[in-house]
């Protein structure tokens, strides 16, 4: 926990005077985040739990997506829990040809994930973080990119998956793998602006969804 105090501290110093414009900084940030670790978790949404560090706030949580404020920019996040449930990460995994700015595996021992940074405008950047089943996607811009990539995989990294309430849903049929999977263009055809889909992430909130007893 002191590594983590000391990181999220440098973090609010860093994010507050500089911005980082050495790309290979972004692992570094990464790995210090993975290495420190953090045993806390204060939200809890659909089977799982996480951190929500200071500075991020929820602008909605609707079954396995989130979406968060993160310095300004929102930022989507995507659990895959019926790929969790049956142990599959094959979809992990991305061409990185496509990433023209940045493209880094992450070093996670027993999990899987990289950072992958696409710079699609002047001062735009569409940034996609993936550690093992779960993914934060969003366009951000340049001044953003550090504490945006801190903060992604602060939150990714400190996933709980409640294992038994999970399979309740898997073998109750109340998921599938396409079950309200929210998906923002990626840089191969990110023509439409941001907002766009934030816009249609709040809209599906008012789906009735019948949650099983815990």
């Amino acid at each position: 926990m002191r590594k983590l105090f000391i990181f999220v501290l440098l973090l609010l110093l860093a994010t507050g005077c500089r911005r980082i414009d050495n790309a290979s900084d972004y692992k570094e940030i990464a790995q210090s985040i993975i290495d420190g670790g953090t045993n806390k978790v204060n939200m809890a949404t659909r089977g799982y739990e996480y951190y929500l560090p200071k500075g991020v706030n929820v602008v909605n949580d609707l079954d396995f997506n989130q979406v968060f404020n993160a310095n300004g920019a929102d930022i989507y996040m995507y659990v895959d829990i019926v790929s969790y449930y049956y142990k599959n990460a094959s979809n992990n995994d991305d061409d990185k040809k496509l990433y023209n700015y940045y493209y880094e595996k992450l070093n996670l021992g027993e999990k899987q994930g990289y950072i992958a940074i696409k710079e699609e405008e002047k001062d735009s950047y569409f940034v996609k973080i993936v550690i093992d089943y779960a993914k934060i996607e969003g366009y951000v811009k340049k001044n953003q990119l550090s504490s945006v990539v801190s903060y992604a995989v602060l939150i990714l990294d400190s996933i709980k998956y409640n294992d038994k309430l999970i399979e309740k849903y898997i073998t109750d049929n109340k998921v599938t793998s396409n079950d309200i999977l929210y998906n923002i263009k990626k840089p191969s055809d990110s023509e439409s602006k941001f907002n766009q889909y934030l816009q249609e992430y709040v809209d599906e909130e008012n789906q009735v969804v019948d949650l099983p007893d815990e």
